[in-house]
């Protein structure tokens, strides 16, 4: 697909024009939903649809603020009741740049964001990270955050490709018509995925899914029956069937299983397993279909 442009907004901005911005050549707008565990941005509503109306895609972003998992879980919660209902195009982005955060060891930075994204994905949701060079090199593990789609801030005429991202926020200091009259600075950003494509098909972001309809007559099956995993890791799960499966976890405090959801592929249904920091270490998800059963064993190292 060709690079979409597009800009994000928050309460700060002031009201916005939006058919001005979609007139000036603009696709999509990444919008502030929240910060912390109490604040909404008080424009996002208006903003997602006065947006909508006019043509743009929307994703949204949350600033973190979290310290500990805990917190960050706590902080996921209040995140899914702001944007419950919300139909976005583009993903649901954790804004990692807070000072206090980045005081942190890395690890325990890593946890933090895993924990976010991991709630909110298992929640339905297409899930981004944003940050920029210095906390992906220095504050991030990029082994574990990889997984999840980079919206990268990089202030420069060209992105660098040490970090591979899907979105990136180009500049800070953009004239765009609808935005603080054309004169005042707005973030800028360009995509390079075919987000409304990919989160619509596969039904994320409270869109129904439009997968194919699953192409197997054959017996219940699973991808794996084993699979080894590290805490805080994702493994997609693909069970292949044509009714949506029931899954039963054994051993919640090793692993948990997302809601099953429509392959975009036609193949199946996937299933999202997390593995989580146990004090044992083996469990294992049952996938149900009409009469059938079928199994697959984790062990969390």
């Amino acid at each position: 697909m060709s690079t979409r442009k597009g800009i994000d907004v928050y309460n700060g901005t002031g009201k916005v024009d939006w058919p001005l911005v979609k007139e000036a050549g603009y696709d999509f707008a990444m919008i502030k939903s929240s910060e912390g565990h109490t604040l909404a941005d008080q424009s996002m509503s208006e903003n997602l649809t006065k947006a909508a109306v006019a043509g743009l895609h929307t994703g949204v972003y949350h600033w973190l603020h979290a310290v500990t998992t805990e917190e960050a879980a706590k902080e996921a919660v209040f995140f899914l009741n702001v944007v419950r209902g919300c139909k976005m195009e583009y993903p649901v982005a954790l804004d990692v740049e807070q000072d206090t955060i980045l005081r942190l060891p890395r690890d325990q930075l890593t946890d933090i964001v895993m924990a976010w994204c991991n709630q909110v994905q298992q929640a339905g949701y297409y899930v981004a990270v944003y940050a920029n060079l210095n906390v992906l090199r220095n504050h991030l593990d990029w082994s574990r955050i990889k997984q999840f789609d980079l919206w990268l801030a990089q202030y420069h005429t060209q992105m660098s490709n040490e970090f591979p991202a899907s979105i990136w926020q180009h500049s800070n200091t953009g004239r765009v018509p609808g935005v603080k009259n054309g004169t005042g600075d707005v973030d800028l950003n360009l995509s390079f995925k075919d987000y409304p494509e990919i989160i619509r098909r596969g039904g994320f972001n409270n869109f129904p899914a439009t997968a194919p309809p699953v192409q197997t007559d054959s017996p219940l099956s699973l991808d794996t029956r084993s699979k080894d995993m590290s805490p805080g890791e994702i493994y997609t799960v693909l069970a292949r069937c044509k009714e949506k499966p029931e899954v039963t976890v054994t051993g919640r405090d090793v692993i948990q299983a997302s809601e099953p959801r429509l392959d975009a592929k036609g193949r199946g249904w996937l299933i999202d397993v997390t593995a989580l920091k146990p004090p044992v270490r083996h469990a294992h998800i049952q996938v149900r279909s009409k009469e059938e059963t079928a199994n697959c064993n984790f062990n969390v190292l």
